[in-house]
């Protein structure tokens, strides 16, 4: 993969030139930074930039969540 600077990268979804890394707040008021980066505009996550980029020819192993079938429920009347 192509080395990346912050000046070349776009979001595939928004098209955003920035990105950051995605830290958590733990119970105890301390931070962590996790393996995940995500967009600074519309805040999509992922876990390779360079494979995120929408330049990239590479593929953005992008998961969909299964399918959820529910059934409708009849109006009160």
């Amino acid at each position: 993969m192509r080395a990346m600077t912050l000046s070349q990268w776009r979001c595939r979804i928004c098209g955003f030139e920035r990105f950051h890394r995605v830290s958590v707040l733990r119970r105890n008021g301390t931070r962590y930074e996790t393996e995940f980066h995500a967009c600074s505009q519309c805040s999509v996550m992922f876990l390779n930039p360079a494979q995120f980029d929408t330049d990239s020819t590479a593929s953005p192993n992008i998961e969909a969540p299964p399918s959820v079938v529910t059934t409708l429920r009849r109006p009160r009347r």
